[in-house]
């Protein structure tokens, strides 16, 4: 009864202490999760209404700059026609003698006037007199004498004696600017926007006279018909602030008295201010003959819906909360006891030293039955993961001994041919001397103060003065040594060269064959740095070598003998994927004479873990 009860007592635990903070975590993230969505809505409403906002800103703003454009290329191509120019500059005896040319310039101004790029919107007609092209002629034209006499804005050829007075025509007389816009109402009570340049000889460059284009404000307003605002209303002013457009103030009204408006410093951006007691937003930019655009939108309009939004977040979260409390209890419930029972299992010590296997439970709840296999599986995964990690660290540590074994003697005979080369020079005997001082190097970079790794530049001076002291006692033997300069910085696993080079003069020329060669060459490819140790001696079964390296550990390593210093092709393998991983190490490679044998070693980022390894040990 008593282990009963502590059952019980346990399993009612467990349930309350779960209960409450899983509840309140609940209702934590469905408040930031319905808080977060509800803003995160909001944001997207309200920012795509800013943007249509701003949409049909710029659909207003690229039009209206499109319709003066056209205006300036109207000017530009009268004012740079050879066929106009001629009909400017002629000289006549008698007046009489303009009339033809007179009516020519005058056609070419009808024709300019029906002119359209941009059709007024709204228009049924095809072809209709968009713009007013009219020319206010210097007495210095030959046309002057036949010019009406009285200017009106209206298509036609005139002097220019009316339009002295006009600021406008002043400003342009005296080279302020190049191209002056304006607007105005016409006798016929219509509202107009005009453009004006001066037209120049393009012989002599004198003034001949002043062009001036003009257009009628309602394809501007078609314009602005087909980007309405939902709130809010469009001003496009003059460079003195008077209204050409808007839906709310009329044609030449002063806009300058508006606060907004003279608050705007910048060419183009937006500011928030109040109008009429109620922020908006006034977003404007500056068109390329100085005339500015705004759009004036109530604030109000961009938040529209936040009231709706957050109401249903609302909503939505509560509900969530009546079901999430409904189901959290029948979870918590049938979640409790299978992981009390697997808790209790896996804190008894011979499953954890895996003696005895974890009991199986059915609980009905894939989630628990998964992770119960999955525990399982996990220490059976763990126990092998440590029974490898312990052979291996005992076969690092056995060939770290090898090495070390190897090296002692290495390390007398070192001091010992030192004291020979000395004695050696002290004679004369420069050829022994230069044998010692061979010998002597590749004892030194065999040693390599210990170290495991070792450059590539280190490793060829070794395997250098090896095969040096091979050439005085193999005649004919020859040497080619292929490393790009870039490579031998590259820090690699110390003694791999060698022993393969002696291999190659211990078995492929021991049938005391003639011409023999060895080349040693290095290259990058994908899978990393390649040393290459090629010889044309009796060669091997390159697949079987290959076998042999795959399936023989080192340990049963036979081939003691096979290269003088006791270290063969297989301790070089098993070294190189103990500190480099197991992609890494030596393969055979079928050629049609001799043996060629290939390192594949990590290049340049894999050599980090390596190297830090090897400091540690």
């Amino acid at each position: 009864m008593a282990i009963r009860f502590k059952k019980r007592s346990g399993h009612s635990g467990l349930l309350s202490r779960l209960s409450l903070p899983i509840f309140v975590l609940i209702v934590t993230f469905i408040a930031l999760f319905a808080t977060a969505a509800s803003y995160i809505l909001i944001r997207v409403q309200n920012d795509h209404t800013l943007k249509m906002a701003e949409q049909s800103m710029k659909f207003v703003y690229r039009n209206i700059e499109y319709q003066f454009d056209t205006m300036n290329n109207v000017a530009a191509f009268f004012l740079s026609n050879q066929s106009i120019e001629n009909l400017l500059v002629n000289t006549y005896q008698e007046p009489y003698e303009a009339v033809s040319d007179l009516y020519t310039l005058e056609t070419n101004l009808q024709n300019l006037s029906l002119l359209s790029l941009l059709n007024d919107f709204g228009s049924g007609n095809v072809a209709q007199q968009s713009y007013v092209v009219s020319v206010a002629l210097e007495p210095g034209s030959g046309l002057y004498a036949m010019a009406a006499e009285h200017f009106s804005p209206i298509t036609g050829i005139f002097k220019n004696d009316d339009l002295q007075n006009q600021k406008w025509f002043q400003s342009l007389s005296r080279g302020e600017r190049q191209n002056i816009w304006w607007s105005q109402r016409t006798e016929s009570d219509t509202a107009m926007v005009f453009s004006a340049r001066k037209k120049t000889s393009l012989k002599d460059g004198r003034n001949i006279g002043t062009l001036i284009v003009g257009a009628d404000t309602r394809s501007i307003r078609g314009i602005f018909d087909n980007a309405r605002l939902e709130e809010g209303y469009h001003l496009l002013l003059d460079e003195a602030d008077k209204v050409i457009y808007s839906e709310r103030y009329d044609f030449l009204d002063d806009a300058g008295a508006l606060p907004y408006v003279r608050s705007l410093k910048d060419s183009k951006g937006s500011i928030v201010t109040r109008i009429d007691g109620e922020n908006h937003r006034v977003m404007f930019e500056t068109l390329q003959n100085g005339w500015k655009l705004l759009a004036v939108v109530p604030e109000s309009h961009f938040s529209q819906y936040t009231f709706a939004i957050s109401l249903f977040g609302a909503v939505t979260a509560a509900v969530a909360l009546l079901i999430a409390g409904f189901w959290l209890r029948r979870i918590v419930v049938r979640v409790t006891v299978p992981i009390t029972r697997l808790v209790t299992a896996i804190q008894r010590p011979e499953v954890v030293e895996f003696k005895e296997p974890l009991p199986y439970q059915n609980t009905g709840i894939y989630e628990i039955d998964e992770l119960n296999q999955q525990f399982a599986s996990m220490l059976v995964t763990i126990h092998g993961l440590i029974e490898k990690s312990f052979t291996e660290e005992i076969e690092r540590r056995q060939l770290q001994l090898e090495l070390l074994h190897a090296q002692i003697n290495p390390h007398f005979l070192y001091n010992t041919l030192d004291l020979i080369n000395c004695r050696a020079i002290m004679t004369g005997d420069q050829e022994t001397s230069r044998i010692v001082r061979s010998l002597a190097n590749v004892f030194r970079y065999g040693l390599n103060r210990g170290q495991t790794w070792i450059t590539l530049e280190e490793e060829i001076k070794q395997v250098e003065a090896y095969l040096h002291i091979q050439k005085m006692m193999i005649d004919d033997l020859q040497v080619e040594i292929h490393i790009p300069k870039e490579l031998l910085s590259t820090t690699i696993v110390h003694l791999i060269l060698q022993p393969l080079a002696e291999n190659a003069i211990k078995h492929g020329f021991a049938d005391g064959r003639r011409g023999c060669r060895i080349t040693i060459s290095a290259r990058l490819e994908r899978e990393g740095l390649v040393l290459r140790v090629d010889d044309n001696g009796r060669g091997c079964e390159a697949d079987q070598m290959n076998h042999m390296l795959l399936k023989q550990p080192a340990r049963e390593v036979g081939e003691a003998g096979e290269a003088g210093t006791g270290y063969g092709t297989l301790n070089v393998h098993r070294r190189i994927q103990l500190y480099n991983g197991e992609t890494y190490g030596l393969r055979y490679v079928k050629v049609p004479e001799g043996t060629s044998v290939e390192v594949v070693l990590p290049y340049p980022r894999q050599q980090k873990t390596g190297r830090r390894d090897a400091a540690n040990d």
